[in-house]
């Protein structure tokens, strides 16, 4: 084995670890308790001095919201000024909460667009508060904020309550919120309460291991790989304890898209593991997670169908199915403008089928849209690599 392919199965496996940072909380984000309050930073620049955007409102409130509901709101603008508004893109506090769509990235004097926001309450409890920024050539204001908040509801509150209901602080609520915030530490020690009050409770159980493999991504992206490996052996240690359940729930309930979810997202994420490849265990949950998801109600599931998409193009990249994952992740791109991911994996595709100019468009699109990201550094590199051929 040569140092050349020991340094490209390190480099890899490092963008693998990277990437997980990137989809952790993409299905399986916990509320954070965000009490943000809520600013007018409207700035409208001079009339006649340039592009000027303008939003007739900068928040909304969604109420009270049901599990599974991904409510939607449009905000409107304007461009007041004299010259072409250009957007340069959306960014959100969580992507995996937001997903924001802009009716068009060019506006002339005096024409209105649309912002469009859809919140994926899939996995997400209580009260929240998520901002979106949006960036144009507007000099006087050149990143508006928009913040949408609303209450979700548990899974089992059928009843719309005129004040929303004070949940009990039990461990696992606790951990909840701790590891919302990244703090896993603290979370591990209130799972752990959660199991000795209920042995069985599965939900502590995945978080559990969740925190474990937080915590390993940390300690590999400080080279402390040794120690790294030694958290996601206890991360898998969960998952193995999970898995089970997850399978009864399902064998229980053929339609119960949240098990296949989980069970997707544990095997693509043991597969960053050197020797373990579980990616065909991934794409059968994730497979049948998108016929539920677009089967059931479409327009309501945008979130998680996007997500699973994503998802499983990224798997056939990795399984070097390119023309499949050209397909899933053309689809998840059309549904979100903003997916750097999708634009990523797409530009790699592109490549690997001797479509250059298609590459360099998508890998070009990464840089527009999220300059400072690790996608945008790697598609950098492979841009270089590209031109070079």
């Amino acid at each position: 084995m040569t140092n050349r392919y020991i340094k490209n199965k390190a480099g890899k496996k490092n963008r693998a670890f990277s990437l997980i940072v990137y989809i952790a909380f993409s299905l399986f984000f916990i509320l954070i308790a965000q009490i943000l309050p809520s600013q007018n930073n409207m700035t409208i620049s001079l009339a006649g001095t340039g592009p000027s955007i303008y939003f007739s409102e900068d928040s909304w409130d969604f109420g009270e919201i049901t599990p599974d509901e991904l409510p939607v709101h449009t905000f409107k603008f304007k461009n007041i000024g004299d010259e072409v508004l250009i957007i340069k893109g959306t960014k959100v506090s969580c992507e995996s909460c937001v997903d924001p769509l802009i009716s068009t990235n060019k506006l002339n004097p005096g024409k209105e667009g649309e912002l469009k926001i859809t919140v994926n309450s899939l996995e997400m409890i209580g009260r929240f508060t998520k901002r979106i920024y949006l960036e144009s050539n507007d000099q006087v204001n050149p990143q508006v904020v928009i913040t949408v908040s609303g209450f979700i509801k548990e899974k089992n509150e059928s009843v719309i309550q005129t004040q929303p209901k004070i949940q009990p602080q039990t461990p696992f609520r606790i951990g909840t919120s701790y590891f919302g915030r990244g703090e896993y530490d603290k979370a591990i020690a209130e799972f752990e309460k959660s199991i000795e009050l209920d042995e069985n409770h599965t939900e502590s159980y995945y978080y559990l291991g969740q925190c474990y493999l937080q915590k390993g991504i940390i300690e590999y992206n400080n080279k402390n790989i040794f120690k790294a490996y030694s958290l996601y052996r206890k991360a898998n240690k969960f998952a193995e304890q999970v898995i089970p359940q997850y399978e009864k729930n399902i064998k229980n309930n053929p339609k119960d898209l949240n098990s296949y979810l989980k069970l997707g997202y544990i095997y693509e994420t043991r597969s960053i593991v050197p020797f373990i490849n579980e990616y065909n265990e991934a794409l059968g949950y994730y497979l049948k997670a998108l016929d539920l998801a677009t089967g059931s109600s479409p327009a309501g599931n945008t979130g998680i169908i996007i997500y699973l998409n994503t998802r499983i193009g990224y798997i056939y990249f990795e399984k070097k199915k390119y023309s499949q994952a050209l397909e899933y992740l053309e689809s998840a791109t059309k549904m979100s403008s903003y997916n750097i991911e999708a634009f990523y994996y797409l530009g790699l595709s592109y490549d690997k089928i001797g479509e250059e100019e298609k590459a360099r468009e998508y890998l070009s699109r990464v840089i527009e849209l999220a300059p400072q990201s690790e996608f945008a550094q790697e598609a950098e590199k492979e841009l270089k690599k590209i031109n070079k051929k």
